[in-house]
């Protein structure tokens, strides 16, 4: 099968999937075929495997829920004219609106696990009926499905905190389940990706005690950045340990990414492969470790998912003002160091780099990330752009993050300057400001538009100072969102979230 049909197959089966999920944690799976004749056959294998990838993407590309989550509340972009995305920078989540009770509710997660919970369950029943599908490919694919739950459970407690723990599919019915505490959830996803970890190669170029045979009959150039590595795994690792503030976890996880960089096949890019039509978020990049793809070739370009559907107007679409923007003292905040080539004004007073385009308008355009699915006007709206999940840049600036916490500054520094080398500045030094206001600076100029600036924030206990958000609204579990009034009205078990319940 080529990349063309694959894809569209999977796409397929991601939307029935989608579609047919119920609500919020009635998560019993509709099969495309009914059950009697589904898990025989080594294609029913691929499908469902993949489907979980579909599922998650479809959780994190809906009406650009990743950028909702990870970025929006965070300060640094504003809206133009939207009222529900204005109430979400502004932290104003009880807002009535469509489209924050979609952002509130967390079906579409859960559709990803309860597929990955199915696969887990079923694909030993594929290995049983189909001679020709292996042990050895079994494994493999249980390693991916396994790291895609970790992932998936991995957002769900960075965005909702406590959640319902989900581990099988159930007997059909549903049943109330309460939220589990979020250090739970995140040791299961911790124990899947270990378990992942163990069985999954380091690229799937190479033939490998974990990959005996090409996976799927395909060349390993098709998987590059886009389905579970070994490198993938340890990330996700590095950053659930970072998440509980385990540090020296972290910095062993991270190390062994970084050490083995060249089995995985990645490595830093400079500023014009970052943000480059060819670039990082074309889901080309040497430097993404693992990213969900939207490749107009294989028809998958589309218009939700993408930053560039809110941040981009004239001359790139035709449209006059886009929905996000950065303003201009807020750039300035940002990029406060001369050279950098992402952006900066020379001496002569000119605005220079590729994060943004106009910059002096009161709307400036933010174009770090224009992946248009067509070449000149794009009447259309379709954007191909990756969302880019973990990428080396970043991987490279959480081990800094972690030798700071550990006391470790000489070693965070040349993790830090490695960063910085890439996008034109100079080493850091002392003289520049604390080593922990460098670190969360760097991650907010490298990262911006990617989803991680809340999370990032969190980690740092660094939200009162950047958002407003005062210690008692923390404490109440401010940090989280609140939870759909269509996921509390169907499950008596699951309680508003502290803060949310005024």
């Amino acid at each position: 099968m080529n990349r063309s049909h694959l894809t569209i197959k999977i796409l397929l089966v991601a939307t029935l999937f989608t579609t047919a999920c119920k609500h919020t944690l009635e998560v019993d799976p509709t099969h495309l075929v009914p059950e009697e004749h589904m898990w025989t056959t080594k294609n029913d294998a691929r499908s469902a495997v993949f489907a979980t990838y579909g599922l998650f993407r479809a959780a994190l590309a809906d009406n650009n829920a990743y950028l909702v989550y990870g970025e929006m509340r965070a300060g640094d972009f504003k809206s133009t004219t939207r009222s529900d995305l204005n109430a979400v920078t502004s932290n104003q989540l009880n807002a009535t609106s469509t489209a924050l009770e979609e952002w509130k509710n967390w079906r579409r997660f859960y559709a990803a696990i309860a597929q990955a919970n199915l696969c887990l369950e079923k694909l030993s029943l594929v290995h049983k009926n189909d001679f020709r599908y292996t042990a050895e490919e079994m494994k493999l694919d249980i390693a991916n499905v396994r790291f895609m739950r970790a992932l998936t459970y991995f957002y769900l407690v960075r965005i909702w905190g406590d959640v319902p723990l989900l581990t099988n599919t159930g007997d059909g019915n549903f049943t109330p389940v309460k939220r589990s505490p979020a250090d739970k959830v995140l040791e299961l996803a911790a124990q899947d990706a270990t378990v992942a970890l163990a069985g999954l190669p380091w690229n799937y170029s190479d033939i490998s005690p974990e990959m005996p045979s090409p996976y799927w009959a395909q060349p390993g150039s098709l998987w590059k950045g886009i389905v579970a590595t070994k490198g993938a795994a340890y990330t996700l690792l590095a950053h659930i340990a970072a998440w509980k503030g385990d540090y020296l976890t972290t910095e062993k996880y991270t190390r062994l990414a970084i050490d083995n960089k060249s089995k995985g096949g990645y490595t830093f890019v400079n500023t014009a492969g970052l943000t480059g039509d060819a670039g990082t978020f074309s889901g080309a990049g040497d430097n993404i470790i693992f990213a969900l793809p939207f490749k107009n070739i294989y028809q998958e370009s589309s218009g939700s998912g993408h930053i560039e559907d809110w941040s981009l107007a004239e001359p790139y679409i035709s449209r006059i003002t886009p929905d996000i923007y950065v303003p201009n003292d807020t750039i300035l905040r940002i990029f406060n160091e001369s050279n950098d080539e992402r952006f900066k004004v020379t001496d002569g007073g000119v605005a220079a780099g590729s994060y943004f385009t106009g910059f002096g308008n009161p709307i400036p355009l933010f174009t770090k990330i224009k992946q248009l699915s067509v070449s000149g006007s794009n009447p259309l709206r379709m954007f191909q752009s990756a969302i880019i999940v973990f990428r080396y840049e970043e991987l490279v600036l959480l081990r800094a993050e972690a030798l700071l916490f550990l006391g470790k500054d000489a070693d965070a520094i040349l993790q830090l300057n490695g960063v910085r080398a890439q996008r034109g500045l100079p080493d850091y030094t002392a003289a520049k400001g604390p080593l922990r206001n460098a670190l969360l600076q760097e991650r907010r100029r490298e990262l911006l538009g990617e989803g991680w600036r809340w999370y990032d924030l969190v980690r740092f206990e660094s939200l009162g100072a950047y958002t407003g958000l005062k210690p008692a609204d923390i404490a109440n579990g401010a940090q989280w969102w609140p939870v759909s009034k269509a996921v509390l009205s169907v499950n008596s078990e699951i309680t508003q979230n502290k803060f949310w319940q005024q």
